[in-house]
């Protein structure tokens, strides 16, 4: 039986006014979690977080979860759901075009038969995020919540760390890879993913770019995107490379529930920030 190790509900939260809420989803291969934003308000009023067990086949857990969860197939004003995957390419806003989506996923990784390319706008940059998802997937989201809109993460961590800071080196962990992103000036100049097999490739990777774009870690601040008690023998390993790594802030422009601490609000920065993707 499928259980909820994170469920974090408001007082003001009402099932009956699910129409005037913002659901928001992020799905990986280590966790299913969700919240509910009340649009009236501006204020999350809900957190809940599945744990996935069968990593390399999740998706009958992720049916699992919605054919049982009791908030998930509520009908709400607006559903947004984020896929946690590597499997993405950016692309410049002039050089975008939506008949060759395919052709840039399959150039950077290969084909994929049963998936569907997605791309979206990154707003807080002039790219195009092209991604794809597992076609059970998408009908299985399409069947709990048709208008659902479907995001990668790529494209939330994105407009995080560029409507945050001016110039920042930022990382974000994941299971089996990691995510480096460096802006200067308001501008980015890198983003990818690597695959990592040990928490020492981290800082591999990390002295790669700083050598690329000539980082003086020493004196670079290390933006962490999420909780990173979660890391803890990453982040020590590259507390010993970096002057010092701070955890990203969460948005400004919502408010929380006094159930969701600073814990979870940075712990799950990505999905909360998900909200604010187009």
């Amino acid at each position: 039986m499928l259980k909820a190790d994170i469920d974090l509900i408001d007082e003001t939260f009402d099932i009956s006014q699910s129409e005037n809420y913002y659901l928001s989803v992020l799905i990986s291969q280590d966790e299913l979690s969700f919240c509910v934003c009340n649009s009236i308000i501006n204020k999350y009023v809900f957190l809940r977080n599945y744990p996935i067990s069968n990593k390399n086949n999740p998706l009958s857990e992720y049916q699992s979860i919605f054919e049982r969860d009791d908030i998930l197939g509520l009908r709400y004003k607006s559903c947004k759901n984020m896929l946690v995957s590597p499997r993405f390419t950016l692309v410049p806003d002039y050089l975008f075009d939506d008949d060759s989506k395919e052709l840039y996923m399959t150039f950077n990784h290969g084909e994929a038969t049963d998936n569907q390319t997605l791309q979206n706008h990154v707003k807080s940059t002039s790219l195009y995020n092209v991604f794809s998802y597992p076609n059970d997937l998408t009908d299985l989201l399409n069947t709990y919540q048709p208008n659902i809109k479907l995001f990668h993460h790529a494209t939330t961590f994105l407009n995080t760390i560029v409507s945050r800071y001016s110039t920042a080196l930022a990382v974000r962990f994941y299971s089996g890879y990691l995510d480096i992103v460096f802006i200067e000036n308001g501008k980015l100049l890198f983003y990818n993913t690597f695959l990592i097999d040990a928490p020492e490739d981290a800082v591999y990777y990390l002295l790669v770019v700083s050598n690329l774009f000539d980082i003086d870690l020493k004196t670079q601040k290390l933006i962490y995107a999420g909780n990173y008690e979660q890391m803890p023998t990453e982040i020590a390993i590259l507390n010993n490379y970096v002057e010092s790594i701070v955890e990203c802030e969460p948005s400004k422009t919502v408010y929380y529930s006094y159930h969701i601490s600073e814990i979870f609000r940075k712990r799950f920065i990505n999905l909360f920030n998900l909200y604010e993707c187009e």
